[in-house]
């Protein structure tokens, strides 16, 4: 009988680690259009386009606002949802223990 030795693979970086690091870099692309988004907003406002330019600047900086918050939460792995409960909770009031 023999032993090995050294004879195990370095193991390749799974998919958790590769999805990873796939939404660093997804959520810093829309940190930026979400900046550049709030920033053509604001720009917009300031020279009073009309109104559906307005529209269309404050759907695209929601959106992208949007995009990024679900992304991080992803990469954080939060249970959004479940936050979401406690957060509504904490400010109706409503659901606490012995209310």
């Amino acid at each position: 009988m023999t032993i090995e030795t050294q004879t195990l693979t370095p193991q390749k970086p799974g998919l958790a680690a590769r999805g990873s690091t796939f939404l660093k870099v997804l959520a810093g692309l829309l940190f930026i259009t979400a900046l550049c988004a709030w920033i053509s907003l604001g720009v917009g406002l300031a020279m009073d386009v009309e109104r559906g330019t307005k529209l269309i600047l404050a759907l695209a900086a929601a959106l992208s606002t949007e995009a990024l918050f679900w992304t991080i939460a992803a990469l954080l792995g939060v249970s959004v949802f479940r936050a979401r409960t406690w957060i509504w909770r904490k400010i109706t009031g409503r659901g606490e223990q012995g209310a």
